[in-house]
């Protein structure tokens, strides 16, 4: 017979995906702190080689890319190599493909990073990688694709669930995305390439890491709870109105700028308009949590999974109010628009693939979570850090926005102003450190639970031999 080490691993892609994510996840967090530090302290690791490397449009750059497409892109295609082979009740298609994309993602990134470390760069935001890394990602994306996309096509469960929904459009979308938004850069200029340019920055949040991230949380939240989906007519109204409204929204992030009025106006109407998805998804997770809202009590996965969605709602009732021109004047270029950008991306989704990684990651592993208090201990810390970092940048970037209206952009004003916001910048790298220290204390959760697993199938092999 054979060894047990010998079967095959049907989660094999999903793990690989997973581990990397992890990995990206700390050099990403570290990054990211030490742009928080940058903001106190500009001089920080400015000596020898590290005056050039670890300046700030590298940096900052660096940690966006890496958060984005190391730990969350990463994190979300190993859900996806998990949840849909589930949902269609088989098994993953092209397992050889699905796992060889992801030692090739691994790559990208690595090779991305070191391109915007030397200072290769497109300056294009979330999209800063040189293009022949932009051709890799297309391709790489394509083949997860076609790994999803044959799964479900040989689906042994006829129902679409809702989730397969979300998932199938935000692979086809991601996709179209990326190339509209990183291949054309070199063929425009002026106002049409920033148009194209915030067509992809905006959309690729909402209609990749959005999308996903609902699609998790309608598995997840069933799972949990185990109550029925509240209402499967309402995730597809969800659904079709995220597909139909939120590709417009891209000029709202040129609002006052150099573009036509008529197009400004045109980009508030469908940002309001996305409030009809975000009350979808809302009115969804409240309702299958009927009669089970004592379990976020002692359910730290079901917690991360019910603030990742709080967290979605702030997030998208801001929206709106950003796209209106009053608000816009006052916001624009200040220290909010982080503290906005943060909400989506560490507070909704990451808190959501945070939930799935802590149920299904050990499941995977066949063995229990190495410690339920760190994982307690990682809620509380990046629940707080978020919130510091929420209010500390929102509270600064009003501040600056009224101080540069009254003529504050220039000369010593303008260093008043700046002196002014260090108190505000000290909450932020206070922030800062606390999601990166909650990060690793996942991390290490996680890792200590794939050791003992390993572990446990070392001693089943010697017990079986």
């Amino acid at each position: 017979m054979p060894s047990p080490s010998a079967k095959k691993d049907p989660y094999l892609p999903s793990k690989i995906y997973l581990y990397s994510s992890l990995f990206w996840l700390a050099i990403g967090m570290i990054y990211g702190l030490i742009l928080s530090l940058k903001f106190l302290w500009p001089n920080f690791l400015a000596f020898g080689p590290f005056q050039v490397i670890f300046q700030y449009g590298r940096i900052r750059p660096i940690h966006t890319n890496l958060v984005l497409f190391g730990w969350l892109t990463m994190a979300n295609i190993g859900a996806l190599f998990y949840v849909i082979p589930k949902l269609c009740r088989n098994q993953l298609s092209f397992e050889k493909i699905a796992a060889g994309t992801g030692i090739v993602w691994n790559i990208i990134v690595l090779a991305g990073t070191v391109a915007l470390t030397m200072g290769f760069t497109t300056t294009t935001e979330y999209a800063e990688w040189p293009l022949w890394i932009d051709v890799l990602v297309i391709l790489g994306m394509a083949a997860v694709a076609l790994v999803c996309f044959a799964t479900i096509a040989s689906r042994k469960e006829k129902q679409l669930y809702v989730s397969l929904w979300y998932f199938m459009g935000s692979l086809i979308w991601l996709i179209g995305l990326y190339i509209i938004g990183n291949l054309p850069y070199k063929l425009l200029s002026g106002v049409p390439q920033f148009l194209i340019f915030w067509f992809y920055g905006h959309n690729v949040i909402g209609l990749w890491f959005t999308t996903v991230g609902v699609g998790l949380i309608y598995y997840l939240l069933p799972y949990l709870t185990r109550n029925p989906l509240y209402s499967h007519k309402l995730s597809l109204i969800g659904f079709w109105t995220i597909a139909t409204f939120y590709v417009w929204n891209g000029p709202h992030h040129l609002q006052n700028g150099p573009i036509p009025l008529w197009l400004m106006k045109a980009g508030v109407i469908p940002s309001v308009l996305l409030i009809i998805p975000v009350w979808s998804v809302l009115a969804n997770v409240f309702g299958t949590l009927k009669g089970k809202w004592h379990a976020l009590s002692r359910n730290t996965p079901l917690k991360f999974l019910i603030v990742g969605a709080v967290f979605y709602l702030v997030t998208c009732l801001q929206g709106p109010f950003h796209s209106l021109q009053g608000p816009s004047s006052v916001i624009k270029f200040t220290d909010w628009v982080p503290g906005h950008a943060h909400l989506p991306l560490f507070g909704a989704f990451s808190f959501v693939a945070f939930s799935f990684m802590y149920v299904f990651l050990p499941k995977m592993l066949k063995t229990k979570l190495y410690s339920s208090k760190l994982m307690e201990w990682h809620f509380y810390l990046a629940v707080t850090g978020m919130f510091l970092f929420a209010f500390s940048t929102w509270s600064a970037g009003v501040l600056e926005g009224f101080a540069w209206i009254e003529g504050a952009q220039y000369g010593m004003q303008f260093v008043e102003m700046l002196i002014s916001m260090r108190p505000f910048f000290a909450i932020r790298a206070v922030a800062g450190a606390a999601m990166l220290i909650s990060s690793f204390v996942f991390i290490y959760n996680l890792a200590m639970t794939i050791i003992k697993a390993n572990r446990n199938s070392q001693n089943e092999e010697i017990s079986a031999g």
